[in-house]
């Protein structure tokens, strides 16, 4: 493919996230000229329908004129100003928003996914710190869980394709097998499930509960490992065995808050509350950078008195960003306004439709699951047998697809769909078919 100027200059300067560089020699970047609803458009002509919002983070699509609105008036009345010694009403205002929706009551603002899990790590550790428990240092995660890319996100992350490198800088953390849906252990499936998975685990962390702080956990859908899904049941199960072992419980809703499970918070299908509840990505609509950690009054007022050495001394030098918490409430009326859950749901059963009409003919489509507004087809050969890793074809599939005017980038061999919730119909179908068109070409010619 043939490189513009401009990319030939990105090439010389740039380091690109989650890339192998060499591997634009054969497929460099499309440059991005603008963007509006779900669409990008492209310095060539031609123009991408985004298919996974953008990494999740676009719950209306791209430039729109609210979220607009909001950031330019914003912008002219209060940029940016530390949010220690000082407040302001937009702060005050979206963490009313977010405790009132959430069930929980104190609001901890930071500036991206991965610094919102290190900030929960950090207080869940403190908290038992100041309970007289220093001992209780280890986090329960899952397998196949990620959090993030910061090294204490790692630490609680199971994708060694991610964390392996830096293994000896992280510390190992307590390891629960966690729900395997598509290939379970105990011959269930997501519909017919007795949670043996749920009994096994929660033996693991009563064996160890007495060292564990906290456990922290994607609420339902397992993003990166492949949009793996679970039921409402092992998660409501494991909080709470957290609660009857003194262990803190952290919900990581940083990919699948804000209406894409079809409920404002993941967690909620389960009828629980978590202890610790990270937010990220939509929460500005996919505006800016923000995220937020909400937490129970208890775990506030073990900080509360006592001296500095008892206090969360955390920072952030953008915490409490008024731009970003101008979006957030923004957001928040946008989710009430479109009525979201409805609206996720109608669109949630037509792209249910769609994999089911276009994928399940397909010889390789070895399981199609989804939840809310996030699909997923796993690709294994007829036999059940995994593809070959070393071929890369979801790398391959993924490119076809960019080809053909459709942004995806699926895990593994794993395609999987979020689109915004201002997705049509009409692109909906687009979306799937193409996805399905690329598949095809890309695996009936391999050779397997």
């Amino acid at each position: 493919m043939r490189m513009s100027s401009l990319v030939e200059r990105d090439l010389r300067v740039n380091w690109h996230p989650c890339t192998q560089m060499a591997d634009h020699q054969d497929f460099p970047p499309l440059v991005v000229t603008s963007a509006r609803g779900v669409w990008l458009h492209l310095e060539n002509g031609g123009r991408l329908l985004d298919g996974i919002s953008s990494w999740w983070v676009n719950l209306f699509g791209h430039c729109h004129p609210r979220l607009l609105r909001v950031l330019a008036d914003q912008a002219s009345r209060l940029d940016h100003c530390m949010f220690a010694s000082l407040t302001h009403p937009w702060a005050v205002e979206l963490s009313e928003r977010l405790t009132a929706l959430s069930g929980l009551h104190r609001v901890f603002y930071a500036d991206n996914g991965s610094s919102a899990v290190e900030l929960a790590m950090k207080m869940a550790y403190h908290y038992q710190v100041n309970l007289g428990h220093p001992e209780r240092k280890l986090f329960a995660h899952l397998s196949g869980s990620y959090h993030g890319e910061t090294l204490g996100a790692l630490s609680v992350g199971d994708l060694g394709l991610y964390g392996e490198p830096y293994r000896g800088i992280t510390r190992r953390n307590l390891r629960l097998e966690g729900p395997n849906c598509v290939d379970c252990s105990y011959g269930g499936t997501r519909s017919f499930c007795s949670l043996e998975c749920l009994k096994r685990d929660v033996a693991t962390l009563e064996a160890a509960a007495p060292e564990v702080c906290a456990v922290i956990v994607e609420p339902l859908v397992q993003g990166a490992a492949g949009m793996r899904m679970y039921p409402a049941g092992y998660f409501r199960g494991l909080r709470e065995a957290a609660g009857r072992l003194g262990i803190l419980f952290i919900d990581d809703e940083i990919a699948m808050g804000f209406g894409r499970t079809g409920r404002i918070f993941a967690y909620q299908h389960a009828g629980v509350v978590p202890d610790l509840v990270c937010l990220s990505k939509g929460i500005t609509g996919g505006m800016m950078p923000f995220s937020a950690v909400l937490a129970t009054e208890g775990i506030y007022q073990a900080f509360y008195g006592g001296g500095l050495e008892r206090a969360f001394l955390h920072s952030h030098s953008y915490c409490g960003n008024p731009l970003g918490c101008a979006l957030g409430i923004e957001v928040l009326k946008m989710l009430e306004d479109m009525e979201v859950t409805a609206l996720v749901g109608r669109l949630g059963d037509r792209l249910v439709d769609l994999m089911e009409r276009y994928f399940r003919p397909f010889r390789y489509t070895w399981d199609i699951r989804s939840l809310g507004l996030v699909g997923a087809v796993e690709l294994r050969r007829p036999d059940g047998s995994l593809l070959p890793p070393q071929m890369r074809l979801g790398r391959q599939i993924g490119l076809e697809c960019m080809r053909r005017g459709v942004l995806l980038r699926p895990l593994g061999d794993v395609i999987y769909f979020l689109p915004p919730y201002v997705i049509g119909e009409d692109e909906l179908e687009l979306m799937v078919r193409t996805a399905c068109q690329a598949a095809e070409r890309v695996l009936e010619g391999a050779d397997l």
